[in-house]
């Protein structure tokens, strides 16, 4: 690699109606980690948290509730609202939601 590459910006966009009014779409994003290996659980629902916009949300589907997670999400540098949605025997649904 060089010692000056040249790196183009990745900007993110975000979709709007086709209708062309500038308004986004209210679609309701769910992250279930129930197929993904255990060890790699929490990381990818620590990144999708980082990830959050204020006031962007999606529902966390678990295989349990998952309180030691919800714990570290709390440690995050910035302001996390979960709320526990559902819960059964081998599934509960959290509302994860960036609040600040």
């Amino acid at each position: 690699m060089s010692e000056d590459p040249k790196l183009i910006p990745i900007q993110e966009t975000h979709s709007h109606h086709a209708c062309g009014c500038g308004e986004a779409d209210t679609e309701r994003l769910t992250l279930d980690v129930r197929p993904i290996p255990h060890r790699l659980r929490h990381p990818a629902v620590l990144g999708a948290v980082s990830s959050l916009g204020i006031g962007e949300s999606f529902d966390l589907v678990a295989p349990h509730v998952p309180t030691p997670l919800l714990a570290q999400i709390d440690q995050l540098p910035m302001s996390i609202r979960h709320t526990l949605l559902e819960a059964a025997d081998g599934f509960a649904r959290v509302e994860i939601v960036r609040v600040g």
